[in-house]
Order: C-alpha cells, then structure tokens, then sequence
C-alpha cells in the first residue's frame, strides 16, 4: 500500500470554528489536568529517592505502573471506537481524582509505614495506566470531530501548546513545593486539577460514528477482538506507518526510562537540590510549546515534516549523550531547550498526520496499537534502568552515554528507510479532505 496517498477521509467536524465550546471545554480541562499531573510525576520519583535511595526501586514502580497500560492499550482504543468518549474522558479524570485523593490515607490517616505507603503509590500508579489506556485513545480520536479538517494541525498545535505550557509550569514549581511541602501534599494537589478537568469535560458534545451495537456479552467479546485485529491489521499494512512505530519502540526502549534516574543524576552526581529537576522539565516543556506553536502557524507538510521529525530524532538523541558529558547545569537546561523544540515540532506534525490519514471509526484502535507497541517495551527498560543503575554503582551519566550512542544508531536506521520517509513525507495540505 503506497504511505504516500490520503486514501480515506476522516469524519467531518459540526464545527467551522477552531476555538468553538466543545474544543475550548475539552483544552481547558486538559490544560488543568496537566499541572497537576507534572507536580505528581516529580513528587514520586524524589518521594522514592528520598525515603529508598535504590534506582532499583524507583524503576520497578515506574515499570509497574506502566505495564497496565500497555497491555489494555489495543483495548483501550477499541472502547473508545464503539463507546462514547466523551464518557470515557469524563469518568477517566473522575477515577483519577479521586485516586489520587486516595493517597491521603497512607501518608496522613494510617499508622506511618514505608511497604504501605510505596504499595499504595504503586496501586494509584497502576490505576493511572489503566486509565490512561483508554482514555488517550479517546481524547485522541475526539479532537478530529470537534474543529474543522483545515485547522486540526492548529488544534493540534494549540492543545499541545497549552498542555506544555500547563505541565512546563508544574514541573518548574514542583522541585521547589517538593522541597518546601513535601510529596503527599503535591499527589493532593494532582487529584484537586483531575476533578476540575473532568467538571469541565462535562459540558462536552463530542460527534462519533459508531458501529453497529451488539445484544450479548460473548458478541461484544468477539467484536472487541475483531476491532483490535483490525486496528492491528490497518497498521501492518502500511508499510511506512508500521516501520516507524517499530523504530520508536525501538528508541522508547533506549531513551524513556532515563528519566527515572535524573533525579540520581542530579543529586549524586551534579549535587543539584530538587528545584534543578523542575527547571530541566520546564526548558523541554518550553521547548515544546515554541515547536508546537511554530507548527500551529508554519506549513509543515511533505519533505518539510520529514525534515523536522528527523532533526527532532537527531535531536533526542544528542541530548542524552549531553546530559551524560556536562556538568554544567546551565548548559543541560540549553540542551533541553533546544531539543524540545524540535520534539514539539515533530509531535504535532505527526498527530495531526496520523489522524487525517485514518478513518474516523478506526482512529481510537490505530491509536492505541500504535501506543501499545511504542510503549510496550519502556515497562521492561523502566525495571532494567534501575538495574543497571545499581549494578555500575549508580554511575548515571555512563548510562546516559550509551542511550545517547544506541539512539543514534537507531536514527540513522530510520532515516535510511524509504517507507519510513516515504510516509513522513505524505502530502495532505492541497488533498481534498483539506481543502
């Protein structure tokens, strides 16, 4: 199947607006969500550092939380094909708001213990994958029906940009709260943002087709299973589509995890305190936000796309070998900066293409396939990460050469494969459905 061709237009939005009420509601909800999530993410990995000091354990609770998610990921994005999404995205941030409520119990309404506490975070975190499997999917296959064709790379762009801006904010906040209020108040703080995300989502009118209903339990087994074969088989049969998920699973597995272990970095290594954490977060969240908004106002497409995604690959992947090289704190915050920017760019290119090149009673399962498989090896990498971290005597900046070294070569790998180019490559601005 030639990659190159839009071959089945996406479903029309009832919207001739971009900043209509349905968009507007869905992107302010997101934008909440996202501080809250930000705080949460650094509060965890200084909250184990602190109260453990094993890499071991930190990328095993970050291994057990993202496992769920991978394995209902194909299923995730089934349900929000043949269910209502809007449902799916209202009653994910309600679980999730009140989960992270939840974790006031260990920390302030039970006896004080340490196995209780981390099972709890561990338990809260697992719930967040399962969430998350099937509410991405359904935020993801929503946004196409709520602005016209012509303006879904804006939207794209626009959703992107403030969800950044929202958690580049957070994180730059969230070393310093952690030091000065500690990380069960910030998990707090998380669950407050969920609840007002979903008080927003509420409002929502989301347009979807839907296939035909089924009467019985083992029918909807079956068409739960056929709707992920056929997402599955949509994706391998696109030959460009499947080589770059392939190649960024890839580059999850040698890349993501790294994350877990700047804290190590930081602390061990660079005697930075927590605040330094949030400003490297905030530089790659700024970051973010000039990419996304240069590619809500430039006309990226075609060679162009390929060009950016390919820089931003590049660009990934030097960073790391960065971080494993410096010392200098001021030039790891350039470093994020400068790769961010790239990534924001190559994001929302890619979102908006994947999205006009799929059908819209399809999107939620191509989604969620193609999350499935590039996330599905960064639970393993998670675990080994902390591994290897205590086994080279937490020498963390050697990790991060030899990820920066394997990055490259995988990169390389992409950019010399013509599917691969061929589909980054896709023309949609002058096609029909666009115009």
């Amino acid at each position: 199947m030639n990659d190159s061709a839009v071959s089945v237009p996406p479903s029309k939005s009832i919207h001739s607006r971009l900043l209509n009420r349905d968009f507007l509601l869905l992107w302010q909800g997101q934008t909440v969500s996202a501080i809250g999530t930000s705080l949460f993410q650094i509060a965890i990995l200084y909250w184990l550092m602190e109260t453990t000091g094993s890499a071991t354990i930190m990328g095993l609770v970050a291994m057990l939380g993202a496992i769920p998610g991978v394995i209902l990921g194909p299923f995730g994005g089934a349900i929000a094909d043949r269910f209502s999404r809007k449902a799916l995205i209202v009653w994910g941030d309600l679980v999730l708001g009140f989960a992270m409520l939840s974790l006031a119990l260990p920390f302030y309404l039970l006896p004080p213990s340490l196995p209780l506490q981390i099972g709890w975070v561990i338990g809260v975190s697992m719930l967040v994958g399962v969430v998350g499997a099937f509410f991405r999917p359904a935020v993801m296959a929503a946004l196409p029906s709520l602005v016209p064709m012509h303006k879904l790379q804006a939207a794209n762009a626009m959703n992107g940009v403030s969800m950044t801006a929202s958690m580049a904010l957070g994180q730059a906040a969230g070393g310093i709260l952690f030091r000065v209020i500690g990380g069960p108040a910030i998990m707090l703080v998380n669950g407050v943002t969920y609840l007002l995300s979903a008080l927003s989502e509420i409002f929502i009118h989301v347009p979807q087709k839907k296939p035909e209903a089924v009467t019985s339990l083992r029918e909807l087994g079956r068409a739960f299973l056929q709707d992920i074969v056929v997402g599955l088989r949509y994706v391998w049969r696109k030959e460009g589509l499947r080589n770059m998920m392939i190649a960024f699973a890839l580059l999850n597995f040698v890349t993501s995890p790294l994350g877990i272990l700047m804290p190590i970095l930081l602390d061990k290594w660079l005697h930075l305190p927590p605040d330094w954490f949030g400003y490297l977060m905030a530089a790659m969240g700024v970051g973010n936000l000039i990419g996304m908004s240069v590619a809500g106002m430039a006309k990226i497409d075609g060679n162009v796309r390929f060009a950016a995604a390919l820089a931003a690959l590049y660009a990934m992947a030097g960073v790391n070998l960065v971080f494993g090289l410096v010392s200098s704190p001021v030039i790891l915050v350039v470093a994020n900066l400068f790769a961010g920017t790239f990534l924001g760019v190559m994001m929302v290119t890619f979102t908006t293409l994947m999205q006009f090149t799929t059908p819209d009673e399809l999107r939620g399962r191509v989604s969620s396939v193609m999350m499935a498989v590039m996330m599905g090896s960064v639970p393993i990498a998670m675990g080994l990460a902390g591994i290897l971290a205590d086994l080279v005597d937490q020498n963390i900046p050697l990790l991060f050469i030899c990820a920066g070294v394997l990055a490259f070569i995988v990169v390389t790998g992409m950019a010399v494969n013509g599917p691969f180019r061929a589909f980054l490559s896709t023309q949609i601005a002058d096609s029909p459905v666009a115009a």
